[in-house]
C-alpha cells in the first residue's frame, strides 16, 4: 500500500494541498488512460465533450452503463461498486481507486473520531486540444449544501498526461496559514499572493482539501489533456431524504 510520508501529511495539513510525484505506476496510468479514452469516445458519440459535458466525464454518469444498472448497492457497497466498475473496464481501476487512492485519503482525512472514509465521486476531466475550457476559481466543498459541508472532503487530481499552464493544469491558492484554513472573501487571489502552479508529470497526484481554492487553465496544446479525479469524504454524504449525493463506497468492509 502507498503510504504518504509524515512530511507530505504535514504539508497537506498546513497548506491544504500536497503534490506526490510518481503516484501511479506506468501500468496504472495506462489502465486509467484506456478507460478515459473509452468514456470520452462514448461521450463524443452523444455530443461535444466541452459543450455538452463541460469536460467532466463520470464513469457512472456518462451513460456507458444503463441508469438501472447503477443502484444504491453500486453507490454504497464495495462489491456493488467493484462489480459495476468491472463492466466498464479492467478491475485494476476499482482496486487502485479504493486501495491506493483510498489509503492515502484515509491518512489525510482520518481524525481520531470514529467516522469512516468513503469514496464520494470519481470523474475524468478531459480538455480537448486547443480548447479554452478553463475552470474559474472555486472550492469543491461549495458544490455541497451547508449541511453536507460539515463533512471533510478531499479531491485527488491526477493528470494522465504531463501538465503545465500550456495544456490546462491546476492553479492553487493554498491556505495562507495553517491555523486558519479560511474560506476566502473574494474569488480571485490577491495580486500579492501568487497561486501555486501545479506543473506535474503524468501519474503524479495533487491532493486538495475541499476548502482550498483552485482554478485551471485552458488547453492550448495540440493533444488531449486528461486527468482522473476521485473524491473522498469523511462520513457518507447523503441528502435530507437519505439518498446519496454521488457515491458513498466505504473503504472498509
Amino acid at each position: 500500500t502507498m503510504e504518504l510520508t509524515q512530511e507530505q501529511v504535514a504539508h497537506y495539513r498546513a497548506h491544504g494541498y500536497v503534490i506526490v510525484t510518481e503516484f501511479l505506476s506506468v501500468t496504472e496510468i495506462a489502465a486509467y488512460r484506456n478507460e478515459a479514452e473509452r468514456l470520452t469516445n462514448h461521450c463524443y458519440e452523444q455530443g461535444d465533450v466541452v459543450v455538452d459535458w463541460g469536460c467532466i466525464i463520470e464513469p457512472f454518469g456518462c451513460g456507458i452503463l444503463d441508469a438501472d444498472e447503477i443502484t444504491n448497492q453500486t453507490k454504497s457497497t464495495r462489491n456493488g461498486y467493484i462489480n459495476a466498475r468491472a463492466q466498464i473496464s479492467s478491475e485494476t481501476i476499482a482496486q487502485c481507486t479504493l486501495k491506493k487512492f483510498g489509503h492515502c485519503a484515509k491518512q489525510l482525512l482520518s481524525t481520531d473520531g470514529d467516522q469512516h472514509t468513503y469514496l464520494l465521486n470519481e470523474q475524468y476531466i478531459v480538455k480537448p486540444p486547443r480548447s479554452n475550457a478553463e475552470f474559474a476559481w472555486h472550492q469543491d466543498i461549495l458544490y455541497f449544501s451547508t449541511e453536507q459541508q460539515t463533512h471533510s472532503i478531499l479531491s485527488i487530481w491526477t493528470p494522465l498526461d504531463n501538465v503545465s499552464e500550456a495544456n490546462g493544469t491546476v492553479l492553487i491558492d493554498p491556505f495562507p496559514d495553517s491555523s486558519s484554513p479560511a474560506i476566502y472573501p473574494s474569488l480571485s487571489p490577491s495580486g500579492t499572493r501568487k497561486p501555486v502552479v501545479a506543473t506535474m508529470s503524468a501519474g503524479s497526484a495533487l491532493f486538495m482539501d475541499g476548502r482550498v481554492r483552485h482554478c485551471s487553465t485552458g488547453n492550448a496544446s495540440s493533444s488531449f489533456r486528461t486527468a482522473y479525479m476521485p473524491q473522498f469524504s469523511l462520513g457518507a454524504i447523503t441528502t435530507p431524504n437519505n439518498s446519496y449525493v454521488a457515491l458513498a463506497v466505504p473503504l472498509e468492509d
